[in-house]
């Protein structure tokens, strides 16, 4: 179990980037990790680390924007994603921690709501969400493309439910 006072959540910088690769796990989206901290240097998003001594043990990415704000407009709507904890610290309160901290980030700057992404066939995931108050709101194709560490075009289809929460 993870201790409390053991873990933190701040805010990752430019030095982190090579952890999020998750040695090498996750190396093909190092590009979009360069271009995350660049948006993040520059106001326009936070990305969350989850340390446990010297280990970057979890992530997750606030954007200041959504292409989802027109589904209830006036209301200005942060977005969540890149979201994961290592295997050997889920359910552990991890997960909950960086959440938690992301919509404080969100709330702090007068968000109203948050959006959040989840595969059609994570049930863990869809019920972890739920479980912090986050209702379905909408169905996602999940395609979306990205430039490779090697420069090649890579195309993502996962199918999503997007959910909602008002902070």
């Amino acid at each position: 179990m993870v201790e409390k006072v053991d873990l933190r959540v701040r805010e990752a910088t430019v030095l982190d980037l090579p952890a999020l690769e998750w040695e090498g796990e996750y190396l093909h989206f190092r590009r979009v990790y360069r271009e995350a901290m660049k948006e993040a240097q520059k106001g326009r998003r936070v990305i969350l680390v989850a340390q446990l001594q010297d280990q970057l043990i979890g992530q997750i990415f606030v954007n200041y924007y959504s292409t989802w704000r027109n589904s209830q407009p006036g209301l200005q709507t942060g977005y969540l994603h890149s979201f994961r904890v290592k295997p050997d610290f889920r359910n552990q309160g991890v997960g909950r921690s960086l959440i938690q901290t992301a919509e404080a980030y969100l709330a702090g700057r007068h968000f109203q709501r948050v959006v959040i992404s989840v595969a059609k066939n994570n049930d863990r995931a869809l019920r972890f969400y739920q479980n912090l108050g986050y209702w379905i709101f909408m169905d996602d194709p999940g395609e979306w493309s990205f430039l490779d560490h090697r420069n090649k075009v890579q195309h993502i289809s996962e199918p999503a439910f997007i959910l909602h929460k008002t902070l």
